[in-house]
């Protein structure tokens, strides 16, 4: 029998069959509704209930919620790209692992499940895989995690004498990126974790590259007479280009989401606040004027703002967060405590 809904009384009547149809409608709407919330979320980690622990947030520092609750530390959380899982890594009694949850911090795993401590990892654009960094072979080398929700098997990609500095994915999933520094051959790599292809780009002592949203450049630090450079090599034709100096590496850079713009942090004025610029290196402008450490801008999923840390404390101590508009206008203090909050991602 098919529902009946009478306008003027607002009855309803409905067999047990299309009671269930309501049902699962209701399911899917809840659904969808959280992933529309999660599309605006910020991830950061704070230590306001006594350890580092991480949560959510609202674009306007709102609705704060505890995503992690247990003794030991959590650090860098970093939503997939559906933005339905969360990963992050946790501090053990003698490693770091990595941890991967739904949204809603259920069905958590550990890699690597036996020995091995993690570094760094990369989603990757589909959501499928992670790129990590581990000893778990014994030596510092980088592995693709396949999230397939059975036997999620890990492959070696790299495996060299020297610590790889993991960059990013590609945005078509088929290169990572990474850097030697150290080493007789230091440099910006690329390597197909699903083929045997790697490519050399540069040859001097590099780190942190990360690949442009389009796939075309990677923009990476180097070693400069003042200090740490952003220069940026095109992965085509191997051209390399020096953007800007005496720039703070504590966090990569930060490509804006249609690639026309990276967000950094510089100490060119005397303090380190955060700046914006072409990826020719022209229009770099200045976003925080202020006496503080300011670090870690991201993007936000339309590019429109960018959240960032401030510190009122000596060096990374009291480390509040902040969003402002891309230009740096309306800026706005999103979370407001005694503790440390940082490393947010939006």
């Amino acid at each position: 029998m098919a529902t009946r809904i009478f306008q003027g009384t607002s009855r309803l009547i409905m067999t047990s069959k299309s009671a269930s149809g309501f049902l699962i409608l209701g399911i899917a709407l809840m659904l969808l509704s959280a992933c529309g919330k999660a599309e605006n979320l910020i991830l950061f980690v704070s230590d306001r209930n006594g350890n580092p622990e991480i949560y959510t947030m609202d674009p306007d520092g709102n609705d704060t919620t505890r995503f992690t609750s247990h003794l030991a530390a959590d650090s860098s959380p970093n939503w997939s790209p559906k933005r339905d899982k969360v990963a992050f890594l946790q501090e053990e009694t003698d490693r770091t692992v990595l941890k991967i949850a739904h949204s809603d911090g259920t069905n958590v795993i550990t890699e690597p499940s036996t020995n091995g401590t993690v570094w760094q990892y990369r989603w990757s654009p589909d959501g499928e895989h992670i790129a990590f960094t581990s000893d778990m072979d014994g030596q510092p080398d980088i592995f693709v995690l396949k999230l397939d929700g059975d036997t999620n098997e890990i492959i070696a990609v790299t495996k060299t004498k020297e610590r790889e500095d993991l960059g990013s994915w590609s945005s078509d999933g088929e290169w990572l990126s990474y850097a030697l520094f150290e080493g007789e051959s230091p440099g910006v790599y690329v390597r197909n974790p699903n083929g045997v292809d790697l490519i050399r780009l540069t040859s001097v002592p590099a780190r942190s590259p990360v690949w442009s949203p389009k796939g075309d450049d990677i923009a990476f630090y180097l070693d400069g007479e003042d200090g740490n450079e952003i220069h940026l090599v095109n992965y085509s034709t191997n051209e390399e280009t020096g953007l800007v100096t005496r720039v703070d590496g504590t966090f990569p850079v930060s490509w804006s989401p249609d690639g026309k713009h990276i967000a950094y942090v510089s100490n060119q004025h005397g303090n380190m606040e955060i700046y914006s610029m072409e990826i020719d290196g022209s229009d770099q402008l200045r976003l925080t004027r202020n006496d503080r450490l300011d670090n870690n801008p991201v993007w936000s999923p339309n590019g429109k703002r960018i959240a960032f840390v401030s510190y009122s404390g000596s060096g990374d101590e009291g480390g509040e967060i902040f969003a402002m508009d891309a230009d740096g206008s309306k800026q706005r203090r999103l979370t407001n405590n005694p503790n440390n909050d940082s490393t947010p991602f939006w």
